[in-house]
């Protein structure tokens, strides 16, 4: 199916317009070859419960036969739902790193799938409306650079394609990760957009405040305490509204030095993107902590829970900020804090298992 002139249609890239989503889903379920925009580069789409549709991406793209068509999904629930096998390392990587740049090539109903949850708004849009799965890869010829704008996939691929929606040029540039997850461990096939470091990184508990200088800290330090020396997690601190560089308060300090824990070369750090996507769980002291994080990092909305959802005694309760209070009271904290670490700890176990 050739067409001399693609329609090239401009979408919003943040707030898609629901008429060009459904314009673009409307192509996919008559077979025909759509381009989309994600973060890493553009795509081209095609549906797969259509017969051919398939077909029509490896000649326009003049494609080896041998070589599958990924999946992009809208969800790692749809990703499993389809078949794929994950290893709870791989799954861990998944929460912590989709929607984004990590595709995971896995076992599939009798086949090795690479599957991804792109982070685009036009992307997720059309892959919501159109079941969740769609075959997609790099819009661009084989063995050519990826392209990173509407026109450039156009060019390349336009007259096999029915509809290219234009979002402007792809934010990240490059193609994603692609990380063999059969084994026991991660094997890069394809380093991308995500680094080596951050795929095989640790997992990482952060802990979250308002100044980093009292609970934040003290959870790090308990939550090291309580997981032991053989722990694979990493634990971590920052705060909503802190100054970096600032030391533990000195009422911190003397309560944990009453538990054998040394706060004083703690130094204080805002909280940053960067921060939140290297970890696997971000544990905030109360709701509103947790209103803050998810307003300025909304893809982190899977991993975010309240301290004292772990704590018996306190269950869903805020634990309130004990700065510039007595010395009984950084006590009361950090034992409210402390009542919470078993049942946490069994939790980023069970990271592991599920």
């Amino acid at each position: 199916m050739e067409n001399p002139d693609p329609m090239i249609l401009k979408i919003h890239s943040a707030r898609p317009e629901k008429a060009a989503v459904a314009r673009a889903v409307q192509a996919l379920r008559e077979g025909k070859l759509v381009v989309i925009p994600t973060e890493t580069v553009y795509g081209v789409a095609a549906s797969p419960g259509v017969s051919g549709a398939l077909d029509r991406i490896y000649a326009a793209k003049e494609r080896d036969r041998g070589k599958p068509i990924p999946w992009l999904a809208a969800s790692l629930e749809a990703v499993e739902q389809a078949g794929a096998m994950l290893p709870p390392w791989a799954r861990r990587l998944a929460r912590r790193y989709w929607p984004g740049p990590l595709t995971l090539v896995a076992p599939c109903r009798g086949s090795r799938e690479g599957f991804r949850v792109p982070d685009h708004p036009v992307a997720l849009a059309v892959l919501n409306q159109a079941g969740g799965l769609l075959r997609v890869t790099s819009a661009n010829l084989s063995g050519e650079q990826a392209t990173l704008t509407a026109a450039a996939a156009a060019a390349a691929l336009g007259r096999h394609v029915a509809l290219v929606l234009d979002a402007g040029p792809s934010p990240l540039g490059v193609e994603s990760t692609v990380v063999e997850a059969s084994g026991e461990t991660p094997v890069i096939l394809r380093q991308g957009a995500l680094s080596r470091e951050a795929v095989m990184s640790r997992p990482r508990v952060l802990f979250v405040c308002t100044g980093n200088t009292c609970r934040s800290p003290m959870a790090e330090h308990l939550f090291r305490k309580w997981a032991g020396s053989r722990t694979k997690w990493e634990s971590a601190s920052a705060g909503v509204a802190a100054m970096d560089g600032q030391p533990a308060s000195d009422g911190a300090i003397r309560a944990m030095a009453e538990r054998e824990l040394d706060l004083s070369p703690h130094r204080s750090r805002g909280l940053t993107g960067a921060l939140i996507d290297e970890a696997d769980l971000v544990v905030v002291m109360t709701q509103s902590h947790k209103q803050v994080v998810l307003q300025r990092f909304p893809r982190a909305a899977n991993r975010v829970v309240l301290l004292n959802e772990f704590n018996p005694r306190h269950r869903g309760e805020d634990v309130p900020d004990p700065f510039g209070m007595k010395a009984e009271v950084y006590r009361a904290i950090r034992d409210e804090i402390e009542a919470a670490m078993p049942d946490l700890v069994l939790h980023g176990h069970g990271y592991f298992e599920k």
